[in-house]
């Protein structure tokens, strides 16, 4: 929540309240007269998605429609700020936005107006060239710390001081990007940290932790002193003892409205990195996956290719201790509009049947007068098998995967290191199994394949120097055949 001087009188009815619009080279600037009817609309978002997913980035969008101006505004940046009871001498200020659309009605009398802050920019920015020059070459490293700030300073923007969770792992080039968005770049550094990225009131970049914990217990029939409910952190020692909340209330004269789920979404008790669908990565805990646990998956994130089993592991005992206590309610909350409030609050309000804590994942400010928020939050009460990933349209230079694939046909299992350039894969049918390892490299294979009526081993070399050579054993219950052959320009067949 945003400490602001005069915050309280945002809770307060009639209060007067002056919007100021003004571009940053002077040309204009706009207020409460020029808005039409009041038509002023803020929307941030953490998460807009069905379920929580962490490291979204989305941009926050202004509109508003005013009227009587014939000054194209398109890619004009504006700075909005609002002034209570005449108190000028510290304006509230909504944040910075840039233009991107300016269209006339058709009577030319108002101009509907829609702005985005600095993360549009950032999201759909080309970054591959950038990210070359950052890691030139194989060998390149640089701290993660070291990344997402040059990251961030590449489009002019200072970072709110924070350190993140795994902000002194080892970044490598782990990639060779023809393109490469500046989306999927801020969401991987936000994923494996466990946050979100947001453009603050202040025009900075922030990451945004969401806070652990944050539901009270309170007296009831249905708890008891040796136990709690499954969804708070003290279920797992059985013990139960009062827990102040750590919400923002939104008292019964701000409370509009509340639709909510009949569930709370459970508690991450476990964490998957991995580098596909059915990679087994890295574990934390390290115990067996099953359907009572409610695991957190990472999948595909790039700046983690190539990391050890141990390395994957600490990363992901960090990235628990970070998110495993985010409990809430899934809710959508219509209330008396107040700006202080800012995505990522974690606030709570009695409904006649419950009492409803949550997050603000999403957010929709309207009016300048009368206010009305709508804060959301969607979730599900488990996550489902497949959670986060981004694109896989890049070439990959590190990465190691060790795949399980099972159906009813077939068990498959494949090991592979990008960097060496070396899979094996073993596969198995009722009819047969088959082994293989490849040596890219080296231009190397061998085969061995068996089944009920024969066992056959081959080994293959194909070089630039010498062609292609091979030789293969073929044995069967009542023979063994030989066969060895070379490249034509040697000694032909044998």
């Amino acid at each position: 929540m945003v400490d602001y001087k005069y915050k309280d009188l945002y809770k307060k009815p009639h209060i007067d309240k002056q919007i100021k619009i003004a571009a940053d080279d002077g040309t204009v600037t706009f207020t409460n007269e020029d808005i039409h009817w009041e038509e002023f609309e803020l929307e941030e978002s953490l998460c807009s998605e069905s379920e929580l997913q962490f490291g979204l980035c989305e941009a926050s969008i202004l509109s508003f429609k005013i009227s009587n101006v014939f000054i194209p505004l398109t890619g004009k940046r504006l700075t909005v700020t609002e002034t209570l009871e005449g108190n000028i001498d510290t304006p509230f200020q909504f944040g910075k936005y840039k233009v991107f659309s300016d269209v006339p009605t058709a009577d030319r009398r108002y101009r509907n107006v829609t702005a985005y802050d600095a993360m549009y920019d950032i999201i759909y920015a080309e970054m591959s060239d950038w990210y070359n020059k950052l890691l030139p070459n194989k060998q390149s490293q640089t701290t993660m710390k070291q990344f997402r700030t040059s990251f961030i300073h590449y489009f002019g923007l200072e970072e709110k001081e924070i350190t993140l969770i795994n902000d002194d792992i080892i970044v490598e080039k782990t990639i060779e990007p023809e393109q490469l968005s500046g989306k999927d770049i801020i969401t991987s550094i936000c994923e494996i940290n466990g946050c979100f990225g947001h453009i603050g009131r202040d025009g900075k970049f922030h990451y945004i932790y969401l806070p652990q914990d944050m539901m009270g217990l309170y007296p009831s029939n249905t708890l008891f002193p040796d136990h709690a409910p499954d969804y708070l952190p003290q279920s797992e020692t059985g013990h139960l003892y009062p827990q102040d909340p750590k919400s923002e209330k939104i008292g019964t004269g701000t409370y509009i409205g509340c639709q909510y789920e009949d569930f709370i979404c459970k508690r991450i008790n476990k964490i998957q990195i991995r580098q596909e669908e059915n990679d087994i990565g890295a574990v934390y805990p390290e115990t067996q996956l099953n359907t009572k646990e409610n695991c957190y998956i990472i999948e595909d994130n790039f700046l983690v290719y190539g990391k050890s089993a141990v390395q994957l592991k600490e990363i992901a005992k960090r990235l628990l201790d970070k998110i495993t206590n985010i409990v809430y309610r899934p809710a959508n909350v219509e209330a008396v509009g107040n700006p202080c409030f800012e995505v990522g609050d974690a606030i709570r309000l009695s409904t006649k049947y419950e009492l409803i804590e949550t997050y603000i994942l999403q957010r929709t400010l309207k009016g300048i007068q009368a206010k009305r928020d709508t804060y959301k939050a969607s979730g599900a009460e488990r996550y489902a098998e497949n959670v986060n990933s981004i694109s896989k349209s890049i070439i990959q230079l590190k990465g190691k995967t060790n795949t399980l694939t099972r159906n009813v046909d077939e068990t498959k299992s494949e090991i592979k290191d990008v960097e060496s350039e070396l899979t094996s894969t073993i596969s198995q049918t009722a009819s047969q199994i088959r082994a293989e390892i490849t040596d890219t490299a080296n231009g190397l294979q061998s085969k061995i394949t068996q089944n009920a009526n024969s066992i056959t081993a081959e080994v293959t070399r194909a070089t630039a120097a010498e062609g292609t050579l091979s030789s293969r054993i073929t044995i069967n219950a009542d023979s063994i055949t030989s066969e060895v052959t070379r490249a034509t320009t040697a000694e032909g067949n044998l």
